[in-house]
């Protein structure tokens, strides 16, 4: 098995190294290959645009993807995030890739948590509907943000620390491994 992960900040580990983020962490609990491909900064365009070269490219047998919060800081509207998604789905789906949609953490600024939700409730929607794999990221952050504000797991309003992507790496694991039995 060999996953590739495709991302923002999120994926890339972002403000460490791709060493601390949830993607080594899930590689080592799976015992299998994987790629990070998170790059900070990126749209879901981006993501879109590079996606031969950063996910094709490879053969993988799975593919993460996660993305929208900084489509959500510039304003983007559910259409435009909604469209790049599903055409790295697609692109999967096409090569035999298993595509696996991730719904983004909570983000600790209201306006831009409100768009952000938009694009959580269409890949779970999504997903459901079409029998896809997602890993929900975000319900078992916002479980910590509703007890205590999320103050251990993030390094700033948007991005986890450490700890919090650590813990990112436990959800992905353990909703990966429950798919893989």
């Amino acid at each position: 098995m060999k996953i590739v992960a495709m991302g923002d900040s999120l994926t890339e580990g972002y403000p460490y190294t791709r060493k601390e983020s949830w993607v080594t962490y899930l590689e080592q609990e799976l015992g299998c290959e994987m790629l990070n491909k998170g790059i900070n900064g990126n749209l879901t365009r981006d993501m879109a645009r590079r996606f031969k070269r950063d996910v094709l490219a490879f053969n993988p047998t799975h593919a993460t993807i996660l993305g929208g919060t900084n489509d959500a800081y510039a304003g983007y509207p559910l259409e435009s995030v909604s469209s790049n998604l599903l055409e790295m789905v697609t692109m999967c789906q096409e090569r035999g890739i298993i595509p696996i949609l991730g719904m983004p953490i909570p983000i600790l600024v209201p306006e831009e948590e409100a768009l952000l939700s938009q694009y959580r409730n269409w890949v779970n929607d999504f997903a459901q509907s079409n029998g896809l794999i997602k890993l929900d990221f975000y319900t078992p952050f916002q479980k910590r943000v509703e007890a205590d504000g999320g103050l251990g797991l993030y390094a700033d309003e948007v991005h986890p620390n450490i700890t919090g992507y650590q813990f990112m790496g436990e959800i992905a694991s353990q909703e990966l491994k429950a798919f893989l039995k």
